[in-house]
C-alpha cells in the first residue's frame, strides 16, 4: 500500500506543478505546433496526410498484394479501417517519442541560460500530436460512418486510452530525453528498437496470430493494449478486458513516475553537458 499511496502522491504533486505552469505548457504547444508547419503552404493538414499516406501503402501492400484477410475478430473486413485504428495510437506515441528524444538538446539556450521547468517539452510535444491525432481519429470515424453509417458509442472510453498512453509515453519520452543529454547514440538506438517494437505490435494482425509462445510480446506490451482497445471502442463496439485495463493503468502509471523520476535525477547535470 505505501508504494501506491507514494505513487498518487508523486502524481499528485506534479499535477498541482502542472497545473501552475499551465501558461507556459500552452505557449510551448502553440510554439511546437506552429514551427511544425512553418512556411508550409499545406499548414496543419501534413499531420492528416503524413498516416493517409502510411495507410494507403500499408493497405495496398497487405490487402492487395498479400491479400491478407480479416476474421470477425477484427470487428471489420475493411483491412484499410482495420489498419488505420491501430496506427492512430502507435504514431501518437513513436512521433513523440522521436521529437522527445532531441528535445533537450533543441532547447539547451533555454535550459541553460535560465530556471526552465525542462520537463514541460516532452508533454507540449505531446499534446502538439495529440491535435494531430485527433484529426486523423476524425477522418477515420468519418471513413466508418459513410461505411456502415452507425458509430460506436464506446468511443467515449478513447479518451480515457489516450490518457494512458499518455502516462506511459510521457515515461518513456523523460527517460529517452535524459539519456540523450549524456549519450548522444540515444536517439540512433531509440530508432532501431521503435523498428522492432512496430512490427511486434498487433497493428496489421490480431493478436490470435500471434504463435502461443510468442504471445507475451503483446500480454506486456502497453501499445498492444492500447491498439486492442482502440479496436474494441471503434470497431467492435465493446468494453475492453477489466482485466487488460487495469494492466495498462499499472504499467502506464509505473513507467510515468519511472521516467518521472529518473529524468528529475538527470536533469540537475543538464547545465553541465548541453
Amino acid at each position: 500500500m505505501s508504494a501506491i499511496s507514494a505513487s498518487w502522491q508523486i502524481s499528485a504533486t506534479f499535477i498541482r506543478n502542472l497545473g501552475r505552469r499551465r501558461g507556459l505548457l500552452l505557449n510551448l504547444v502553440a510554439r511546437d505546433f506552429k514551427q511544425r508547419y512553418v512556411g508550409s503552404l499545406m499548414g496543419w493538414l501534413w499531420g492528416a496526410i503524413h498516416p493517409i499516406v502510411l495507410l494507403a501503402s500499408y493497405t495496398f501492400v497487405f490487402a492487395v498484394i498479400f491479400k491478407v484477410k480479416l476474421g470477425p475478430e477484427a470487428g471489420t473486413s475493411n483491412y484499410a479501417i482495420f489498419l488505420f485504428a491501430g496506427m492512430l495510437p502507435w504514431l501518437l506515441f513513436q512521433d513523440t517519442v522521436q521529437r522527445s528524444a532531441s528535445s533537450m538538446v533543441d532547447y539547451a539556450n533555454l535550459i541553460t541560460k535560465s530556471v526552465f521547468p525542462a520537463e514541460l517539452i516532452p508533454i507540449a510535444i505531446f499534446i502538439s500530436n495529440v491535435l494531430s491525432h485527433l484529426l486523423g481519429l476524425m477522418i477515420l470515424l468519418g471513413l466508418i460512418l459513410a461505411t456502415t453509417q452507425k458509430l460506436s458509442a464506446m468511443l467515449v472510453l478513447i479518451p480515457i486510452y489516450i490518457l494512458m498512453l499518455g502516462l506511459f509515453t510521457m515515461g518513456v519520452s523523460w527517460t529517452v530525453s535524459s539519456l540523450n543529454v549524456f549519450l548522444r547514440d540515444t536517439a540512433q538506438v531509440l530508432s532501431i528498437l521503435l523498428t522492432f517494437w512496430f512490427w511486434f505490435t498487433p497493428i496489421f494482425f490480431t493478436v490470435d496470430r500471434l504463435p502461443p509462445n510468442l504471445r507475451f510480446l503483446a500480454l506486456w506490451n502497453p501499445l498492444a493494449s492500447v491498439v486492442g482497445a482502440y479496436r474494441d471502442c471503434i470497431l467492435l463496439a465493446r468494453w475492453p478486458s477489466g482485466a487488460e485495463f487495469a494492466q495498462l493503468a499499472a504499467l502506464s502509471l509505473g513507467m510515468f513516475i519511472i521516467g518521472g523520476l529518473f529524468f528529475r535525477h538527470s536533469k540537475r547535470a543538464f547545465g553541465d553537458v548541453l
